[in-house]
C-alpha cells in the first residue's frame, strides 16, 4: 500500500479533514492532537470537588441554624397577621417577632409598650401611639425606627440571632395615628 500523498493533497492536514475547498480558503485553522489522559484525570477531580460542596451545603442547610441563632417559640405560637415579644436570653434585647406581610420578620422590641399587628393599616402599632410600617420604619407618634433582627424558621420553631442588629430605616415621621389601639 502506497503510503506516500497524492501530489494534489494539500501539504498540511490529515486526509478528509477538510473539503479541497475549504482546506484551500482556511489558513489559520489550528490543528489540535489528541487529549492527553491528564484531561479525563482533572474531569474526575473536578466531579469530586462539586460532589463533596453540593453534599456538603445539603447537610448544613437542613439543620437548625447554630449559635448566635436562639430558638425563641414555635411558629404555631404567633398566629398569622399578628406579633409578639419574646425573651432572647440574658443580657440580649428583646425579640419583637412579627408573622404577618407576607413572612417572618424579627426587631429589637421597643422599650415600653406592647407592640402589635393591625390587619386594617398593615402597620405594628404600639399601646402608646406610635406606629411603624411593616419593615421597622417609624411613620408616626414618639420613638425610632426599628432594629432588624436575622431570622430563621426551621422544623416550627423561630431562630432569633440578638447579637447582631441591623440599622434600623430612617424614620420618616407622617404623623400616622393608630387605627386598632
Amino acid at each position: 500500500m502506497d503510503t506516500e500523498r497524492p501530489p494534489s493533497a494539500p501539504a498540511f492536514g490529515p486526509r478528509g479533514y477538510l473539503p479541497e475547498r475549504a482546506a484551500k480558503r482556511a489558513r489559520k485553522i489550528v490543528l489540535r492532537e489528541q487529549m492527553g489522559s491528564g484531561w479525563p484525570l482533572a474531569a474526575l477531580v473536578a466531579a469530586v470537588v462539586v460532589a463533596v460542596a453540593g453534599v456538603w451545603y445539603v447537610v448544613t442547610a437542613t439543620s437548625a441554624p447554630g449559635a448566635p441563632f436562639v430558638a425563641v417559640t414555635d411558629l404555631a405560637a404567633i398566629e398569622p397577621g399578628t406579633a409578639a415579644t419574646f425573651a432572647t436570653g440574658p443580657g440580649q434585647p428583646d425579640a419583637l417577632v412579627v408573622r404577618a406581610a407576607g413572612g417572618v420578620q424579627a426587631f429589637v422590641a421597643p422599650e415600653g409598650g406592647e407592640v402589635a399587628f393591625c390587619a386594617e393599616s398593615g402597620r405594628l402599632e404600639s399601646s402608646e401611639g406610635t406606629v411603624w410600617t411593616p419593615d421597622g420604619r417609624l411613620v408616626g407618634g414618639d420613638g425610632a425606627s426599628l432594629a432588624p433582627l436575622s431570622v430563621r424558621v426551621y422544623d416550627g420553631a423561630v431562630y432569633v440571632d440578638p447579637s447582631t442588629a441591623q440599622q434600623p430605616p430612617d424614620p420618616t415621621p407622617r404623623g400616622e395615628t393608630p387605627t386598632c389601639r
